[in-house]
């Protein structure tokens, strides 16, 4: 989820979402893919009584932070302790004149490109529309 106001981009993920803005050219994460095998996701997981194996929590979902999958929630756990969390990350961003653009996708983007490859096939998409 993606807030912009006059002065900042707000990001706020639990998933396996990504937001990118380009900052003349190069590519700026605004989130994290939450991936079970990051070492403080990973902690979580186990902290909340599951596992991970081969990069899925449990063995089974790829993510470790979503608003659904009951069946990794807990009623006597907050938000912040389940092994799968939707408890979101935020960051901020400052707009200034040399952030060109914002690009937010799941991962079905995310798999097949790096946030910069993503960068430059929407900075290529752009100059050939403003040509037309």
């Amino acid at each position: 989820m993606v807030l912009i106001t006059p002065t900042h981009v707000y990001c706020g993920n639990a998933g396996d979402a990504r937001c990118v803005v380009s900052q003349n050219g190069q590519a700026i994460d605004l989130s994290e893919d939450h991936k079970p095998d990051l070492p403080t996701e990973r902690s979580r997981v186990l902290q909340a009584g599951h596992m991970v194996e081969d990069g899925r929590v449990d063995g089974i979902i790829a993510i470790s932070r979503a608003i659904g999958d009951w069946e990794y929630k807990s009623a006597t756990l907050e938000p912040n302790k389940m092994a799968v969390s939707g408890y979101p990350e935020v960051r901020s961003y400052e707009i200034n004149p040399q952030l060109k653009f914002i690009i937010t996708a799941c991962d079905g983007i995310w798999d097949c490109m790096t946030s910069q490859q993503a960068v430059d096939f929407v900075s290529t998409a752009k100059d050939k529309m403003a040509s037309y």
